[in-house]
């Protein structure tokens, strides 16, 4: 956007922005580290007082995650 390519930036905005509001299901930073699990870039571990995200949520992580060419 700061280089004039408005349209560019504003398409890449609204294909992450499913991303964004799927991090943003649950309190963070459980979403965040489901989705870098999800990635194959951690372990899917979570400490207390953390618990795993919540099924319906993390469906929609996952979608969100293939949606973005994440997955």
């Amino acid at each position: 956007a700061l280089k004039g390519k408005r349209e560019a930036a504003a398409a890449l905005h609204a294909k992450m922005l499913p991303l964004t509001k799927a991090l943003f299901l649950e309190t963070n930073p459980v979403p965040v580290k489901t989705a870098l699990s999800l990635m194959g870039l951690c372990g899917p571990e979570l400490r207390l007082p953390l618990c795993p995200l919540a099924a319906k949520n993390l469906q929609s992580l996952k979608a969100a995650l293939r949606a973005a060419g994440l997955l």
